[in-house]
């Protein structure tokens, strides 16, 4: 194993085992100790875990004045709160939540950071089931906290951590004293206010990302563990299921009926029919087949359908037939009707903005002509 690095290669190894290269005669094999330990794999050194409520992390936060024993050199800032007495203000615990979380110390005097310090039995039996029930009911989740007593100044000091929230923002889910139901308050240097319309949209943008990458990496997991060549996408607006082997297609019909998760994956409950699709199904049984074209389903244009009409009923008006059609919203109906578009471009700005163009054609079945004649007969 010894010798220069750079003069061993994948190349040279035939000829070092045939002995045409005599400078590497002299070098000893390796040992079997010598072997595990070059192949042993290195031990990785990540990042130390944070821990909010170390002995390092506190002394970084509380430090005595310079030349004074019973007063702390700190302001209030974004992440601290000093109460002379145990006082957890739930106003500041959703501010503090909000941001990146943040601290209260119990027995320092607001403003003049004098250390009075507390009992610190008294602050060791705080029931945290009791703190989180309250946390619930007031701000309608639950929260991360720690707590434990801190020395300094030969006094003891009560440490109460308020993590930042896994969701925000968090809302005010009723009225209490200083604050109010809806309201969202943030954590800013030295008071908690509502936050300002900048922040918010910030947490919202945070939120969303935050729930995209989430969803995304699931779904990626999942393709993964079922394999490329098993997985498909299903568009919930029109049915089409895509994936590696093929496609088909859900009928339109079908899909209003569908329950679905927050993933996108159907829940079919015990002794219920399997989906219907577009071709021949057992029962409990999928059938996969190619996805029908739109004018299959839907082969009549407005021209055609008022023939078909006129043909059973010759009395009948374009302009009657037209009324029908609009009174009974049958082009929102995928039992009757289909929007045409004339391309994908056109079927996203749609499905986007739910704003339908004068040149979108709308293309019928023989379930609408049959509506539109037996209603149209009626007296």
């Amino acid at each position: 194993m010894a010798g220069s690095p750079a003069a061993i290669s994948s190349g040279r190894i035939s000829n070092i085992k045939n002995g045409q290269i005599k400078k590497y005669l002299p070098i000893a094999a390796a040992s079997k100790g010598d072997l595990a330990t070059f192949l042993a794999p290195a031990k990785a050194s990540g990042p130390e875990t944070y821990d909010p409520m170390s002995d390092a992390e506190l002394a970084k936060l509380l430090k005595l004045t310079p030349g004074a024993a019973n007063q702390l050199d700190i302001t209030e800032t974004d992440r601290i709160e000093c109460k002379k007495s145990v006082n957890i203000v739930l106003k500041t615990v959703a501010a503090f939540a909000n941001n990146r979380g943040g601290y209260f110390v119990f027995g320092v005097e607001n403003k003049t950071w004098e250390i009075h310090g507390i009992d610190a039995v008294k602050f060791a039996q705080l029931d945290f089931n009791k703190i989180n029930q309250n946390f619930l009911s007031t701000l309608g989740i639950g929260l991360e906290i720690q707590k434990r007593v801190f020395e300094i100044g030969g006094k003891q000091l009560g440490i109460l951590y308020v993590a930042a929230a896994h969701t925000k923002p968090v809302i005010m889910a009723q009225s209490g004293d200083g604050f109010s139901q809806g309201h969202i308050y943030y954590r800013y240097p030295g008071e908690d206010r509502l936050i300002t319309p900048a922040d918010l949209q910030r947490l919202i943008e945070e939120r969303l990302r935050r729930l995209s990458e989430t969803v995304l990496s699931k779904h990626i997991a999942n393709i993964l563990s079922f394999g490329i060549e098993n997985s498909a996408v299903m568009d919930l607006n029109t049915g089409l299921v895509d994936g590696k082997a093929g496609n088909f297609l859900i009928d339109p019909k079908v899909l209003p009926t569908l329950s679905f998760i927050k993933e996108g994956e159907f829940v079919e409950k015990s002794g219920s029919p399997a989906l219907k699709l577009i071709g021949d199904v057992a029962p409990a049984a999928v059938v996969m087949s190619p996805p029908q074209k739109l004018t299959e389903l839907y082969p009549y244009s407005y021209r055609d359908l008022s023939g078909r009409v006129k043909k059973q009923l010759p009395g009948v008006t374009d302009n009657g037939i037209a009324k029908f059609i609009r009174d009974h919203k049958l082009k929102q109906d995928p039992k009757y009707s289909a929007y045409n578009f004339r391309n994908k471009r056109q079927e996203d700005q749609y499905l986007k903005t739910k704003h339908l163009t004068s040149q979108t054609p709308s293309i019928y079945n023989d379930e609408a002509v049959n509506m539109i004649v037996q209603n149209l007969l009626k007296p």
